[in-house]
């Protein structure tokens, strides 16, 4: 496995994880996160990155990041 593909994992781990964090801290479901975002991005999408199904375009996990009101700092 070579270093940009190790780090992209650990980024989309990364991104998972806070989100996951986040919709904990505010009481959401999932659904909710849905019904936040709907219009922006398929609901199956959303429930397949936070099942590990699949991974989320950069454009995508900004959009579920801005609606949570979360940044990526280095």
């Amino acid at each position: 496995m070579t270093n940009a593909v190790s780090s992209s994992i650990v980024w989309a781990i990364t991104i998972k994880t806070a989100i996951k964090n986040e919709l904990k801290r505010r009481g959401w479901t999932r659904y909710r996160l849905v019904k936040e975002l709907e219009g922006k991005m398929p609901a199956r999408t959303i429930y397949a990155f936070l099942a590990g199904e699949q991974d989320l375009t950069t454009e995508r996990a900004s959009i579920i990041l801005k609606a949570l009101g979360l940044k990526i700092k280095r």
